[in-house]
């Protein structure tokens, strides 16, 4: 399997065989997309405007503030504050007149609050991933075993999968796609709910001993990375 600049970050990704392998590449955009805007990329122009457009949400600005780049971070957000007087006070003229109409100001507010720099970097650099993967699969027969081998999809990128697949492939590639890829799954599905079963039962002090299953104890959390990508 010949590697290329844009397969080498999905062959790493998916070689691991444990998780979901599309949250290990969202982590990969996700961490790239941080390292941008905190380093010299949040001197650029159009980055500036960017990221004053579009702010960060809670999730992100909590990794922001929790590196060691605590003046790029401080720097963006007082840009991103200028911002947000310009489009949601400044621009709220007539604020005390009789005609104001408040909603103005709570939409431009939620507009403003309601996106996030790192979501859409990361969002667009998986797009092309989940691309390439279903590319991959289609054109190299080393990476359908690779791709098989996963231990998982988890439900949003089982859909992203399903979806590109849907795009790019054949009828009857897409339904060998489909296949394997739901069974991946559903496997998983059934083994995890099995071990959240037995979790929950473990706090019967008759069936105590189920807990010392490091799986069964660690089921919660793997049961909430299975439904809902966690990119770690």
């Amino acid at each position: 399997m010949k590697e290329k600049i844009y397969t080498i970050p999905i062959n790493e990704a998916f070689g691991e065989k444990c998780g979901c392998p599309l949250c290990r590449l969202y982590g990969l955009s996700r961490d790239k997309a941080l390292d941008y805007i905190t380093g010299a990329a949040m001197m650029e122009p159009d980055v500036r405007i960017e990221s004053n457009k579009l702010g960060f949400c809670r999730e992100h600005l909590s990794y922001m503030l929790s590196s060691k780049k605590i003046l790029p971070v401080a720097l963006v957000l007082e840009s991103h504050m200028d911002e947000a007087a310009k489009h949601v006070y400044r621009a709220s003229k007539g604020l005390l007149s009789r005609s104001f109409d408040p909603e103005k100001l709570a939409s431009a507010a939620e507009k403003l609050s309601g996106s996030c720099f790192v979501c859409a970097r990361a969002e667009r650099e998986m797009g092309h991933y989940v691309r390439n993967t279903v590319y991959m699969w289609r054109t190299e027969s080393e990476f359908r075993e690779l791709y098989a081998a996963q231990e998982y999809f988890c439900l949003p990128h089982l859909a992203a999968l399903l979806r590109q697949g849907k795009k790019e492939l054949s009828k009857r590639e897409l339904e060998e796609f489909t296949k394997v890829t739901a069974e991946i799954s559903a496997n998983y599905h059934d083994r995890v709910r099995e071990e959240l079963a037995r979790f929950t039962k473990s706090f019967d002090y008759r069936f105590a001993a189920e807990a010392k299953d490091p799986r069964v104890k660690a089921s919660a959390e793997n049961t909430a990375a299975y439904l809902e990508a966690c990119g770690k």
